[in-house]
């Protein structure tokens, strides 16, 4: 892939995700006003019960479509290539299936013992039916990167989106459901919908590609199971232990708070602010780095095959020092403006106080997904996968010692340790194997401190402004960034410029 067509992909990704964030922030915004804080948190606590069963169908599966087909068309094996994906897709089908089958059985006892609430059975086998095109979708995904049409999976995921938003808002004012187990049920059954359409998309998409970008010569693929095992496995084995771990940490925050001396119904109102408000909040911005993270596997995933190492090194060095630049900025404007995002998006100042607690963790947060993209190109994803495990299992081990003495201010205190020694452990490995170092002074400390007067510098330039709700949070964004990228520009030409031109 070429350099410009590398950033055109990129940027027609970023806006798409975007668009798909801004219209997920603003659907659970609408979600949160029907069915109070409690209700999010039940519809979070279903979700993760359900991402379990995601893990296992769909983990590794994307990554090893995209290093198999990356695989034979660098070697010249285009006519393999529909042979290798229809594969995947009947294997993808297979797995889906049998997983989707034992979560419809096991959802009532899922349902009473695990969540507490008999009444949400209903949403987890409504959820269980959208498993298997949820995974398929994952194996086209995985073709579409590898063959660089990624802009394919976004036309997808925004079809998704608007079909479940429209779906909800449709049962939600054909039905009206009065109690909280319904109006989950509503709004699975919504998302449901928008993962089947969203695959029959992704599926005639698919067909006009395959005939474009394979010869008419067709040969068999060989070596497509083995792939998947190879890859997948210890993917699907290693993400299914930290599902697990995850699914464990988000039933057990309730418990740990109602321990600490919460009431049921406040418990799940504070674990539905923090992890179906301001967690997918915080995690925003990273629209701008998700799109670019994506296409680095592919691209970092060739050079290594060729043996390029100083393209890699190369590679390697400029995202991650993109990822860190923008995640400090992030993290400023998250500083400074929170509680104005918490009110203008969720109409609550408790989410609004969370994103500013948590700012400081978004650099980690940010470069994170930057990582984990470079280790999977480098074939380094079971270390990755390692990494994310030992991360989940300190978390659980953490919630369960100290949550019950210290409520929520111990575990935002849990994910601050968490990030810390996930970036640790992932970051280290990646400037190993890539042989990077990186300049902490200009990729950390000149952006940090550029950021945080350029976020204060734009709230006192809108102090007077009349102005409030989502075009404040707006203006503040765009002025503080204006300001930001100023600053940028102003040090690196400094930085470029001659050593003998400054004593002039």
């Amino acid at each position: 892939m070429s350099k410009r067509k590398f950033f055109v992909q990129g940027a027609v990704l970023t806006a798409f995700s975007l668009l798909l964030r801004v219209a997920n922030i603003g659907y659970r915004g609408w979600l949160s006003g029907e069915i109070g804080a409690e209700g999010m948190g039940l519809y979070q606590l279903i979700f993760s019960v359900f991402m379990l069963s995601v893990t296992l169908s769909t983990s590794g599966i994307s990554l090893a479509v995209t290093r198999m087909v990356t695989a034979a068309r660098a070697a010249g094996r285009g006519e393999t290539v529909r042979s290798a994906v229809l594969r995947c897709l009947l294997f993808c089908l297979t797995l889906s299936s049998l997983i989707a089958l034992l979560m419809f059985s096991l959802s009532g006892p899922a349902a009473a013992h695990i969540l507490g609430r008999p009444g949400a059975a209903a949403s987890l086998r409504i959820l269980a039916l959208g498993l298997p095109f949820m995974s398929l979708s994952t194996c086209m995904k995985g073709y579409f990167l590898a063959v660089e049409e990624s802009v394919s999976t976004s036309f997808s995921d925004a079809v998704e989106t608007l079909f479940t938003v429209l779906a909800a808002a449709g049962l939600f004012w054909h039905f009206a459901p009065q109690s909280i187990e319904a109006a989950c049920l509503a709004a699975m059954l919504a998302s449901t919908f928008g993962e089947c359409v969203s695959f029959l998309t992704g599926w005639a998409v698919l067909r006009r590609s395959l005939r474009r970008n394979t010869p008419k010569e067709k040969a068999p693929a060989a070596g497509v199971l083995h792939g998947m095992f190879h890859i997948a496995l210890p993917c699907t084995l290693s993400s299914a232990a930290r599902s697990l771990l995850n699914t464990g940490e988000n039933l057990l925050i309730p418990r740990e708070l109602r321990r600490f001396g919460a009431s049921g119904a406040a418990a799940m109102a504070s674990y539905g602010v923090l992890q179906g408000m301001a967690m997918p909040m915080l995690f925003f911005p990273s629209s701008f780095l998700s799109s670019f993270a994506s296409l680095l596997i592919p691209k970092v995933a060739l050079e290594f095959e060729q043996g390029r190492s100083r393209a890699v090194s190369h590679i390697t060095n400029r995202a991650v020092s993109a990822a860190l630049v923008f995640g400090v900025f992030s993290a400023a404007v998250f500083f400074v403006f929170g509680e104005d995002w918490g009110a203008a998006f969720y109409k609550s100042r408790e989410a609004g106080v969370y994103l500013r607690i948590l700012s400081p963790i978004v650099p980690l947060l940010y470069l994170d997904v930057v990582v984990d993209s470079l280790l999977k190109g480098l074939d380094e994803q079971l270390n990755s996968m390692k990494y994310n495990f030992t991360d989940s299992f300190c978390r659980v081990m953490l919630i369960l010692l100290f949550m019950r003495f210290t409520g929520m201010k111990g575990y935002l205190a849990i994910l601050f340790f968490s990030s810390i020694l996930n970036a640790m452990l992932s970051v280290r490995r990646l400037l190993h194997v890539s042989r990077v170092r990186i300049d902490a002074v200009r990729a950390v400390l000149l952006p940090a401190l550029s950021a945080f007067a350029s976020s204060l510098l734009a709230r006192r330039c809108l102090a007077g402004a009349a102005l409030s709700g989502v075009p404040l949070v707006l203006a503040e964004a765009l002025l503080a960034g204006a300001f930001f990228l100023a600053q940028v520009l102003l040090w690196r030409r400094a930085a470029k410029r001659p050593a003998g031109v400054a004593n002039l």
